[in-house]
């Protein structure tokens, strides 16, 4: 990530903790002396070319007063232009021919220049276009002095022009009238960038759709451009209205975390456009569409030109987070915490979050080598205080566990590692078994042993009245470890936290549907009454740190999800954000309920009281009691282990867990 470097200079922000990157994404290199005083200067003139701006009464930027400046400036370019021809040394002869035609270009250009439509364009906003039109009516009287100078010179002494003062003259009217325009511009800007609160974006597409991208943003005063990505590997280290290029591969997600973006505008429509706002709004970003000419007209936009899936939650604005509640912060400051699944959805933003709280050391633990590279250098990229140490493990292997604790000693452990597919885990239950249910065994039985502060599981809705397997072993994890918090002998405080569905994540159904609103449809659904609790990944973490500091034993947090959406709702509202009309533009398909899917899904069971928290959106259930389950855990661990998939559904059935399978119209819950 050479490409990606700061050079602003520190401000109050940066000294109060907040990193602030530069606004031109300007590759790394060293500044001279020099090049600072002239960085400096150039930024005091704009400085003043605001001021004058916002200063200047608006009287002065109407067409009669900018008629008035042209006539100014071309009868100063005539009179410089006879100087610089005659070192300053007009001949006699010469002075009546100049001072008869000062009069005439003070006229003439300004008139050729209205004439030609030229003064219909505004100038705070003078671009390329506008000046190959000025250019055109100023070199119009140009022409007119040359072919009297040609022509008529024999017979008129007036018009005896030397014909280098005729071209010395186009040059610096044009020089001129360039700069008055190109200074309201560049002042307008500089007001505009300094007077409002700026979101930070970075721009997605190719050559084309990139450079009239950046003409859009750049019109917009709340917006802070910090780079340009591009699949197009031939744009690789190439600049775009000075901005560099940089490959869109596997940076996306530390050019988010580097730079603090809030949103994420992409340009060409063909992009992997649902792969872009999973990665994106799992870092807590918007992201918005911003197609070229051409791909309207080629019918390739088919997804919102707002794409921020949060505004669907139910009207709250779900990627708006506090800053962490002071007993988070009292709560994992200068520990060790462990963090198992570290490289999914939910434990990549457990890691960001709990790393920015001034933790002695981040343990990542995931099975997966890539997820963990990826994580490490985002952490890297945001400047962690921490300690961050990447491990490639399995709960699943004892031995490993007693090697890490043993080692660095955690004192809170933040379980996330599980297998969440409902239809993955259908057809592997045994895996299922092994993974949610025994390795959380192994987890939590030896943080107990290394006495453990605090140990927190991450469950999920499914786990009430579950009719899948997956839902089935986290309620089976979730008697596990109540079972061993309510054990003698031990001051570990546990307690398991259960959320819904979160935007975003792995496998998340907001962007299935964006990448098939993208393909132009159909979008599928498998039941049209089904409903589920929506939250973004962010907001999920936050609230499961709050959860995570509480005096628990055993007890089982769930999170205020607000109500549940109807997944056709969440579809129509998708379809429209991207300006199509559901059933029409984009069609809308009922697949049928898959096995081990419920039609809504609930938090609690209703004979479980639930109480308030310190923190307003989490909440206590008071757990049903269960006969111990010791004998059947240990013969369900056997019979995953023997892979035998048919005794081990049935034990799911016959434990007290409530696991049961029912046709679509029975499952209410």
């Amino acid at each position: 990530m050479d490409d990606f470097r700061d050079h602003s200079e520190p401000t109050d922000e940066q000294t109060n903790g907040r990193h602030i990157m530069s606004s031109s994404f300007i590759p790394k290199a060293t500044k001279s002396a020099r090049q600072d005083f002239i960085a400096r200067q150039c930024d005091h003139f704009l400085r003043s070319c605001a001021m004058l701006n916002n200063r200047v009464p608006g009287l002065l930027f109407t067409r009669f007063t900018q008629v008035l400046l042209d006539g100014v400036c071309a009868g100063l370019a005539f009179y410089l232009a006879f100087q610089l021809r005659f070192d300053g040394a007009v001949p006699l002869r010469y002075r009546y021919i100049m001072l008869v035609w000062l009069a005439g270009v003070f006229v003439l250009r300004p008139f050729c220049i209205w004439m030609l439509g030229a003064y219909a364009s505004i100038w705070r906003y003078f671009n390329l276009r506008d000046m190959f039109s000025l250019s055109l009516a100023a070199a119009l009287p140009s022409a007119v002095l040359l072919f009297a100078r040609i022509a008529l010179a024999k017979t008129f002494r007036v018009m005896a022009i030397p014909i280098s003062i005729v071209l010395i003259d186009l040059g610096l009217f044009v020089l001129l009238v360039a700069t008055l325009r190109a200074l309201r511009r560049a002042g307008f800007e500089y007001w505009r960038v300094t007077s409002s609160h700026r979101h930070r974006a970075i721009l997605l597409g190719t050559g084309d759709t990139l450079a009239s991208g950046v003409r859009q943003v750049s019109l917009q005063s709340d917006i802070e451009l910090v780079g340009l990505l591009s699949p197009d590997k031939q744009l690789r280290g190439r600049r775009i209205a000075g901005f560099p290029v940089i490959e869109l591969s596997d940076t996306l997600p530390d050019v988010l975390v580097s730079y603090c973006v809030d949103i994420v505008f992409i340009a060409e429509a063909t992009l992997d456009i649902g792969e872009i706002v999973q990665t994106t709004t799992q870092f807590g970003a918007e992201v918005r569409l911003l197609p070229s000419a051409a791909n309207i007209m080629r019918g390739d936009v088919r997804i919102s030109a707002q794409l921020n899936p949060e505004h669907v939650l139910n009207g709250r604005n779900a990627a708006s987070l506090e800053k962490p509640h002071p007993a988070v912060v009292s709560g994992f400051e200068g520990k060790n915490v462990l963090i198992t699944g570290a490289g999914g959805s939910i434990g990549s933003e457990i890691s960001r979050q709990v790393s920015r709280l001034g933790v002695h050391k981040a343990i990542l633990l995931d099975r997966d080598e890539n997820s963990i590279f990826e994580l490490q250098n985002q952490l890297v990229a945001i400047n962690s205080t921490s300690h961050i140490v990447p491990i490639v493990g399995d709960i699943r292997d004892r031995h490993q566990l007693q090697h890490i604790f043993d080692q660095h000693r955690p004192e809170v452990v933040l379980h996330a590692a599980a297998f969440k597919h409902v239809g993955i885990m259908e057809q592997n239950p045994c895996e299922a078994v092994l993974n949610n249910v025994m390795g959380t065994r192994f987890l939590a039985e030896i943080a107990i042993a290394f006495e453990t502060k605090r140990f927190l599981m991450i469950s999920t809705d499914k786990a009430v009245r579950p009719t899948s397997v997956m839902g089935a072993t986290k309620r089976v994890a979730e008697l596990l470890v109540r079972s061993l918090a309510a054990s003698q002998g031990h001051s570990t405080q546990i307690a398991c936290v259960r959320f819904g569905n979160v935007v975003g994540s792995r496998g998340s159904v907001v962007p299935i549907f964006l990448r098939q609103i993208a393909a132009g449809g159909p979008v599928t659904i498998t039941h049209e009454e089904m409903t589920r609790y929506f939250m973004t990944i962010p907001e999920a973490v936050q609230l499961v740190m709050q959860a995570s500091t509480l005096e628990s034993n055993g007890t089982i947090y769930t999170l205020d999800l607000g109500d549940p959406l109807r997944i056709t709702h969440l579809a129509h509202k998708l379809i429209e954000m991207s300006g199509l009309k559901p059933g029409k533009d984009i069609k809308i398909q009922f697949v049928g309920v898959r096995p081990g899917e419920k039609l809504h899904e609930q938090l609690w069971y209703e004979d479980c009281p639930v109480t308030p928290t310190s923190f307003a959106r989490v909440l206590a259930v008071e757990g049903r009691a269960v006969p111990g389950i010791d004998e059947e855990l240990r013969e369900l661990e056997q019979l995953a282990f023997a892979r035998q998939e048919d005794s081990v559904l049935q034990l799911l059935r016959d434990m007290p867990i409530d696991f049961r399978v029912e046709s679509p119209s029975a499952m209410i819950a």
